[in-house]
């Protein structure tokens, strides 16, 4: 998927002090022809920041999203259809000729398109990918050649001089992952990110959603008391975003004794409430969630 338009490179991405260091390391190692790894929880903003400092290159950008049916095919290309091509000769109008010629047609993967041209590929969630299919980064990587395979006999393609890549993916543990060659994370540069500050987090939703900073903190409150009862990173920013979203579309009020903003609440924040305290029933989460909505700001 090719991206011309900034707005939607970027992915709507806020760019805050927080994200700043982030942003200046990752572009100075690609600079230097290194690809970088972004990994970290759902939720975090990982492919926005791929979108954001991709489009710092002023280059066309394309994106491959990993999942577990993805192949050799989808990323090089694959003969699809026929080009046939006929001869008539009836200069002589006692004598007919006829000559056909028919050849498979190959169509470019989209990998291949983005080395031959010097694309940044964002690869998104390649973890989600099996392993088989990432081989072809390898000498990708190292040896900047990609190896076509299917064409009848093995060729290569030099990488363009401005190829450069950025990865993403969720920890290991997650479900749908493949564990990682070590080869291949070898030849990766990864950055681990974690929730955002409660400082950026307000000016996200303050910027995404249209909702002021007092109503954007509101709702962080909320959460961040939320994450507390798990590994700090659930529930995660998209959850906000929602309960945002919804509020400022619905004229909702943003206050802790609003019916209308517990109940968007509950529907929102239940289900990840219950992942990370499974013991608990659901009834309880509601009631934790209500709890935690009225506790007022320590």
């Amino acid at each position: 998927m090719n991206h011309s338009k900034k707005d939607e490179e970027s992915g709507g991405f806020v760019k805050t002090a927080f994200f700043e260091d982030i942003i200046a390391r990752t572009i100075q190692y690609i600079q230097a022809g290194y690809p970088v790894h972004f990994v970290g929880p759902s939720g975090v903003g990982k492919t926005s920041l791929a979108l954001y400092i991709a489009q710092q290159f002023n280059r066309p950008v394309t994106i491959i999203r990993g999942h577990h049916e993805l192949s050799n095919k989808d990323l090089l290309g694959q003969y699809n259809g026929i080009n046939k091509k006929e001869i008539i000769d009836n200069y002589i109008h006692s004598v007919y000729k006829s000559e056909q010629q028919i050849r498979s047609l190959w169509v470019n993967g989209q990998l291949t398109e983005a080395v031959k041209n010097g694309h940044v590929v964002i690869y998104d969630e390649f973890s989600r990918s099996r392993p088989e299919a990432n081989n072809i980064f390898l000498s990708l990587l190292e040896e900047k050649v990609l190896p076509i395979y299917g064409k009848g006999k093995e060729t290569f393609i030099k990488c363009h001089p401005d190829f450069s890549m950025i990865f993403t993916s969720n920890p290991d543990e997650y479900a749908g992952t493949f564990h990682t060659q070590d080869a291949l994370m070898d030849r990766l540069i990864t950055i681990s990110l974690d929730c955002c500050d409660t400082k950026t987090e307000i000016e996200i939703l303050h910027q995404k959603a249209g909702i002021t900073k007092q109503e954007a903190q509101e709702i962080v409150r909320l959460i961040s008391n939320l994450r507390l009862f798990g590994k700090g990173f659930c529930p995660s920013l998209r959850a906000s975003l929602m309960i945002a979203a919804v509020a400022k579309k619905g004229n909702i009020q943003i206050t802790y004794d609003n019916e209308q903003y517990q109940a968007l609440c509950l529907d929102v924040l239940t289900r990840p409430v219950k992942q990370i305290s499974p013991e608990l029933s659901r009834s309880a989460v509601q009631k934790l969630i209500l709890k935690e909505m009225q506790r007022k700001e320590e």
